[in-house]
């Protein structure tokens, strides 16, 4: 549960994202695609733990991280993976991708930010988890892109009847095009259209191979895995 509540803003976009975890920015609401998208995350929770932390003048001031993630512990790619509460972040300069950068670039306090984050390390690592900055160039890449699309196909949770097929013309082939793929059950645009969504599902769900640092396109080569 939320330690502080996220309000309305009129400076920044805040909202509730399908899972009801609150976002107070952009940047934070693309940052819980990429956890929803993540097989390997069990839950994420908005804002839940407030950290108190002593400014330069010694005075106590509290501070709430942006998300503490929880990794499955029942696969073995994450199974010895601790929680790990993160901080959000802008990259302030000109590589930037964001939507809504200020001019001139908001200014950051850096001094208070260490002051800040090195509490956030002590409290997680007192609690057996890790603290971490994620900021937007971790963020924004063309995995996200990818993900952001096929998390549609993920969370739509409907087994669609060109599937089995899909997999067994792609083991037999090893690897095809995206657009060869669907065109290996597909006859015409419109039987592809209905086939199209099939094939993204399996990416989405890890079925198949796919290179998702590059944008998925019709060009993009997917692969067999074994025991799919």
């Amino acid at each position: 549960m939320p330690t502080r509540r996220i309000t309305r803003s009129p400076v920044k976009v805040t909202g509730t994202a399908p899972d009801d975890q609150a976002f107070e920015s952009t940047l934070e609401e693309d940052f819980f695609v990429l956890l929803r998208f993540n097989r390997l995350v069990e839950r994420f929770e908005s804002q839940s733990v407030t950290v108190e932390w002593l400014d330069e003048s010694n005075k106590v001031r509290t501070y709430t991280p942006d998300v503490l993630v929880y990794y499955r512990q029942d696969i073995p790619e994450s199974a010895n993976w601790p929680p790990v509460l993160c901080e959000v972040k802008p990259d302030l300069n000109d590589t930037s991708e964001s939507p809504r950068r200020r001019m001139p670039p908001r200014k950051e306090n850096e001094a208070e930010n260490q002051l800040k984050w090195a509490a956030a390390t002590r409290y997680a690592a007192k609690r057996g988890w890790e603290f971490k900055v994620v900021r937007e160039s971790e963020i924004r890449t063309p995995y996200f892109k990818n993900a952001r699309f096929l998390l549609r196909y993920l969370e739509r949770g409907l087994e669609s009847r060109y599937e089995s097929d899909l997999l067994e013309a792609l083991a037999k082939q090893g690897s095809l095009s995206l657009g060869a793929w669907a065109g290996t059950r597909a006859s015409s645009l419109e039987e592809r259209a209905r086939v199209l969504p099939a094939c993204y599902r399996l990416i989405a769900s890890q079925r198949v191979e796919v290179d998702l640092m590059k944008q998925l396109t019709l060009n993009s080569v997917v692969k067999a895995i074994a025991n799919a």
